[in-house]
């Protein structure tokens, strides 16, 4: 049965070139009818013409919550966060469809089957979200500091007794998600974020209220695979040339469906393993249709 889908993100000017690199991934491989819904969040008029080119549906929001910046000063919080604030908000924004996918600007669609697993998931009534967690991830071998730094940004947001309750669970990473648009999480997600940020404005709010919803509840959830939001900056792929595409750095090295430049994987190339290479390649990670055999771009 076929659901009505819309891939949403969000941004500005000075991240611009790389959210394309999400937009041509979808629109070069997508397989029937999706949408994209865009949030404008400082365009230039020549960068709002551009989203022309994929079909998008330009939103400009406002601050879908109401809170007080650090110090009282509003120049101290940018459009940029109201990617943050915007997210629990999607069927507001973009209304109609069944399954919200979001997907955020820096990380880009491998295969197509992280799509249609996206919406299965969510067809299925879950919140479907990769924990930040692989053998590759580093931080997966010093689990101490990971929970202390994670129980630590709970404890920001929402005191240190609530802390002690869910941050001791994997974060889940929302920079990919997918949701049915009645799934009660959203209203579950907007109410703890608002709470949130009445304490704490921070880069993390939003991350962290979803995690704190999920895990206080009992409601539809499916946790993925890193296949589905590989965080570069945790661990770089490795690139197989058989088949042209980023692969996990380990064997049995299994292509990656989306691919996350978090961090500064995104600024800049990266040394990264070929398989069948002893030399490590410096490429960008960026889409590339026209990635060569070597992984250089």
């Amino acid at each position: 049965m076929s659901v009505k889908t819309i891939i949403c993100t969000a941004g500005e000017d000075r991240f611009f070139p790389i959210s394309q690199c999400l937009l041509r991934s979808v629109r070069d491989q997508q397989q029937g009818d999706i949408d994209i819904g865009y949030l404008n969040l400082g365009l230039s008029a020549g960068n709002l013409e551009k989203l022309s080119e994929y079909g998008a549906s330009v939103v400009t929001p406002g601050w879908d919550i109401d809170f007080v910046p650090p110090d009282g000063d509003p120049t101290k919080v940018g459009d940029g966060f109201k990617a943050m604030t915007s997210r629990p908000f999607l069927r507001d924004h973009f209304p109609g469809y069944d399954v919200y996918i979001w997907i955020d600007a820096d990380a880009w669609v491998q295969n197509w089957w992280a799509i249609d697993w996206l919406i299965e998931g969510a067809r299925r009534g879950d919140l479907n979200i990769a924990p930040e967690m692989d053998r590759a991830y580093e931080h997966c071998f010093d689990f101490k500091a990971y929970v202390r730094w994670t129980v630590d940004q709970q404890a920001q947001f929402f005191g240190h007794d609530v802390a002690k309750r869910v941050g001791y669970n994997p974060v889940l990473n929302c920079g990919v998600f997918s949701m049915p648009s009645a799934h009660p999480l959203w209203d579950l997600w907007a109410e703890k974020l608002r709470d949130a940020l009445q304490r704490h404005v921070g880069f993390f709010a939003d991350q962290m209220s979803l995690n704190h919803v999920v895990y206080a509840g009992d409601h539809p959830r499916c946790f993925l695979p890193s296949q589905f939001n590989w965080l570069a900056s945790m661990a770089l792929p490795a690139f197989d040339p058989g088949i042209s595409q980023f692969v996990e750095p380990g064997i049995p090295h299994r292509p990656l469906g989306i691919l996350h430049l978090s961090g500064k994987t995104k600024s800049k190339p990266q040394s990264i393993d070929v398989l069948g290479r002893s030399e490590q390649v410096k490429t960008w990670l960026l889409y590339d249709p026209q990635r060569n055999g070597t992984g250089v771009s």
